[in-house]
C-alpha cells in the first residue's frame, strides 16, 4: 500500500529487492543511488548485520510524472538473504508495492534460488499480500561468471508468472537500470489501475445521493419548489349566483349565503390582483431554508470524511516509524548474537 504526504504531494511506494544471499540485491541499490542526480534520490541509509545488510533509499523517477497532481516516488529496499534472517525479511516485505527477485545465476545456487522464492511467497502471504498480482520484475545476475543456469533454464524454474525478465551483472551496472525501469512503471500503472488519489468511488457516500434522517428526499436533489398560489378574491353578496361550482364558494362561510355576514367576521377584503403572465427569460433563483440545511448537511458531511482521512494519515505515518524501529532492534539483536 503506497503512502501518501498530502503537505508535500507526494505518492511513496515501497520496492522490495529479493533473493538468496550474495546473489546482488545490494549492488543493485548501490549502482542505482551513484547513476541518479543527487536531486531526485535520498542519502543511502544501511542497517548492517554480521553477514549481511539492509539498505534503502528514496528515489523520484522524473519520466513517469504524477498521479492525480501528486509527485510518484519510490523507497528501494534490499533484505537479507540468509535463512536465519526470515524474520526480518517479512518485516522488510511488510507494506511493499512491488518486488524484484534477484536471482544468482551460477549453477550451484538453484537450490538456494528456489528456496528464497519459496520463501518470498510465504512471507508475502504472512502480510496479506498476493503473490500472483503484486508486481515482479525477475532478474538474472551475475551473468559474467562462468557455470551459468541457462536464462531458458531459470525462466521455466523460477518465473511461473511469465513476468520481464531482464539478463544483469550488477557489479558493472548492466541491466540495474533496466530492471529499476521496469519495476517502477509496472508499480506506478498498478496503482494507477487502483484508481485515482482523491477520486471517490462510484460507492462513496459524497458521490450518492445523501438521504434525510427523516425521509425526505436526497439532499444532493432538492425537492423542486413550487410558488405560492395567488389568493382567490373573497365572495360578495349579490355575486353568488355566478360563482362555479367548485370555485369561490367552498372558500365562503355558509352564513354568507343568507347575504348576511357573520356579527363577528370583519370586512372582505377587496380582490387580490389577478398574476401577471409569466415572462419570458431566465427567473429569479428562489432558495429556500430547506435548500440552505442539505447545503449546510453536506459540508458537514465532507468534513467529518477529511478528518477521519486525516486520522488514518497519522495512523500510517506512526505505524512506519514503528515498522522502521523494529527493523534496527530486529538487526541490532541478530547483529550481536
Amino acid at each position: 500500500m503506497p503512502t501518501y504526504n498530502y503537505k508535500s504531494r507526494e505518492l511513496i511506494a515501497k520496492i522490495v529487492y529479493y533473493g538468496p544471499g550474495r546473489c546482488g540485491k545490494t549492488t543493485n541499490l548501490q549502482q542505482i543511488h551513484a547513476r541518479m542526480r543527487p536531486e531526485t534520490r535520498s542519502e543511502l541509509l544501511s542497517v548492517a548485520t554480521e553477514t549481511d545488510r539492509t539498505i534503502y533509499f528514496d528515489l523520484l523517477p522524473l519520466n513517469l510524472g504524477t498521479i492525480s497532481g501528486m509527485k510518484f516516488m519510490v523507497r528501494l529496499f534490499t533484505v537479507p538473504g540468509q535463512v536465519y534472517y526470515s524474520e526480518t525479511r517479512k518485516l522488510v516485505l511488510k507494506g511493499a508495492d512491488g518486488v524484484v527477485f534477484v536471482a544468482d545465476s551460477q549453477d550451484h545456487m538453484a537450490d538456494e534460488n528456489r528456496q528464497s522464492l519459496l520463501d518470498l511467497k510465504t512471507n508475502l502471504r504472512a502480510n496479506g499480500l498476493d503473490y500472483d498480482t503484486i508486481p515482479l520484475v525477475m532478474q538474472w545476475n551475475k551473468r559474467d561468471l562462468p557455470h551459468l543456469i541457462p536464462e531458458a533454464e531459470l525462466n521455466a524454474m523460477l518465473n511461473e508468472r511469465a513476468m520481464k525478465t531482464v539478463s544483469a551483472v550488477a557489479s558493472q551496472g548492466d541491466g540495474v537500470l533496466e530492471t529499476l525501469r521496469h519495476i517502477t512503471l509496472g508499480v506506478f500503472n498498478h496503482i494507477k489501475a487502483g484508481g485515482k488519489i482523491g477520486q471517490k468511488p462510484a460507492s462513496s457516500p459524497l458521490a450518492a445521493p445523501i438521504t434525510d434522517p427523516h425521509g425526505a428526499v436526497p439532499m444532493s436533489r432538492p425537492a423542486p419548489i413550487v410558488p405560492p398560489t395567488p389568493a382567490a378574491p373573497a365572495a360578495r353578496p349579490g355575486n353568488i349566483g355566478s360563482v362555479k361550482p367548485g370555485g369561490w364558494s367552498a372558500a365562503i362561510p355558509k352564513t354568507s349565503l343568507t347575504g348576511a355576514e357573520p356579527a363577528s367576521r370583519p370586512a372582505p377584503a377587496p380582490p387580490a390582483p389577478r398574476p401577471e403572465p409569466k415572462r419570458e427569460g431566465p427567473q429569479p433563483v428562489r432558495i429556500s431554508p430547506d435548500m440552505v440545511l442539505d447545503e449546510f448537511r453536506n459540508l458537514a458531511l465532507m468534513q467529518s470524511q477529511l478528518a477521519e482521512r486525516m486520522s488514518q494519515l497519522e495512523h500510517e505515518l506512526a505505524r512506519l516509524g514503528r515498522d522502521n524501529q523494529e527493523i534496527r532492534e530486529t538487526l541490532a539483536r541478530q547483529s550481536r548474537h
